[in-house]
């Protein structure tokens, strides 16, 4: 009798677990690399993946032969530089804002499909990279010093898991990797 109780227990309490352990893996899948989150460049809602650890930026979207209206991707930085970019394994042109860390888009270039030709930004004050489908800028009325959105950058980052910080503190405020 005394062995069904604690058995029964023992049940009772690791069942208590689960359902935590099954909502942190659910958040941990939902905001992967495939989550989309909507950001604003200019007056446009835009989709965008975020590339935010060094295999995701090299991956980027490489072996993507189309994408969604509206759909990219924003590559994350922790610190302003030149930004190089080329279309290695990439089957579709791209367009790529190149955006300073105040959100304002410095510039915006077109990459044709596998080319092996560095694109790199004319600013070394580039602190994030938006590839969205060629034409896509033009078509949608976003130049060079219109904004992204900031906030919603942010809250992309932390439903990511990423420290906000590491992205928008200057290099001297910026806290350690997690």
């Amino acid at each position: 009798m005394l062995r069904i109780a604690l058995i029964a227990l023992t049940l009772a309490f690791s069942s208590c677990d689960q359902p935590t352990q099954r909502s942190v893996n659910k958040t941990t899948q939902e905001a992967g690399i495939d989550t989309l989150f909507n950001i604003q460049q200019g007056a446009k809602i835009t989709h965008l993946k975020l590339a935010g650890t060094d295999l995701e930026k090299s991956r980027g979207l490489m072996g993507v032969e189309k994408l969604p209206a509206d759909t990219g991707m924003i590559f994350m930085y922790e610190s302003d530089q030149v930004m190089r970019f080329w279309m290695k394994d990439t089957p579709l042109d791209l367009d790529i804002a190149f955006v300073q860390a105040d959100g304002v888009i410095a510039e915006i270039r077109t990459m044709k499909a596998e080319d092996l030709t560095e694109v790199a930004s004319q600013s070394s004050h580039i602190r994030f990279c938006i590839e969205m489908p060629a034409g896509w800028y033009a078509s949608s009325q976003i130049t060079a010093g219109d904004t992204v959105n900031l906030n919603q950058l942010k809250d992309a980052l932390t439903a990511r898991g990423f420290k906000v910080q590491r992205y928008f503190a200057s290099t001297s405020e910026r806290a350690p990797n997690r």
